[in-house]
């Protein structure tokens, strides 16, 4: 009788496969809600809803750091145009731009550290896609 040992799956290997996939299920979560994105509340300007797609990252580190070299030179202008998730178009001063950057890096790093906190405490909840898991 031949048995193929590299087909026996042991109960720690079970384990550390279910929670891969659980790892994996609650990064799909945590990428959904920040593509998604969020309002935050710009002073001066009122509820802007944006969101966290790898592009919309992007242009807003770009116009984070244009509204920051606007404000190193004094230019206090509303001159940074801004499309949010909306598609509503903002017109910023540098310091409007950079708070709207800066709440939405904070929002960012907050479901990033919810993630890692029900990943990193071993026991993912059954309903980790439920809201109250996660920042709003």
């Amino acid at each position: 009788m031949n048995i193929d040992f590299t087909q026996i799956i042991t109960a720690e290997d079970k384990a550390t496969a279910d929670r891969a996939r659980l790892s994996a299920a609650v990064n799909a979560e945590r990428d959904r809600r920040i593509a998604a994105g969020q309002t935050v509340f710009v002073p001066g300007l009122g509820p802007v809803p944006m969101q966290g797609r790898i592009g919309d990252m992007q242009n807003l580190l770009a116009l984070f750091n244009a509204a920051n070299l606007r404000k190193a030179r004094g230019d206090t202008s509303a001159g940074i145009v801004f499309r949010d998730a909306e598609n509503v178009v903002h017109r910023l001063t540098p310091d409007q731009m950079i708070a709207l950057y800066v709440m939405g890096a904070t929002w960012v790093e907050a479901v990033y550290g919810a993630s890692w906190r029900m990943k990193d405490g071993g026991d993912v909840p059954a309903d980790f896609t439920d809201d109250r898991h996660w920042p709003q």
